[in-house]
């Protein structure tokens, strides 16, 4: 089940409980509370007239059986972390191999063939300083 699903459900019997035993208590109400459970018993409690420790008590109870649903959601949601990370660390992983990879291929490029690479490293930093020079002129 889906974790939004998962806690979507357990507030939904939670404010069905509650609206079945406090028929005055409406929807806007327990979303007025937003999920404060001392808010929501001052609610009852000036709408029915109830001992305020009754109304708490009643809403623990309730409470504790939806928070099993929470947590297993939360449950679902830590797995989705792990395998979100993991997959992150398998792919840090491979870049800094890759990395190391085509660093090792290009000292070994510069070591066997060093005019090349020379010619190489000249014809880009002319590149570089053409394109930098453009870019100062358009600026101007």
């Amino acid at each position: 089940m889906d974790t939004k699903q998962a806690v979507q459900g357990a507030w939904n019997e939670f404010a069905g409980a509650v609206q079945k035993k406090y028929s005055q208590i409406t929807g806007d109400d327990l979303s007025a509370a937003k999920g404060n459970i001392q808010q929501l018993a001052g609610v009852i409690q000036r709408k029915t007239g109830q001992a305020r420790d009754e109304i708490e008590a009643y809403l623990m109870s309730i409470s504790s059986k939806t928070s099993d649903a929470v947590g297993s959601a939360s449950k679902v949601a830590n797995e989705y972390l792990d395998r979100a990370s993991e997959g992150i660390r398998e792919g840090y992983d491979y870049a800094v191999d890759a990395t190391h990879d085509s660093y090792e291929n290009a000292k070994e490029s510069v070591r066997t063939r060093p005019a090349e690479a020379v010619a190489i490293a000249f014809g880009v930093g002319v590149a570089m300083g053409i394109l930098g020079a453009l870019s100062m002129c358009r600026r101007s």
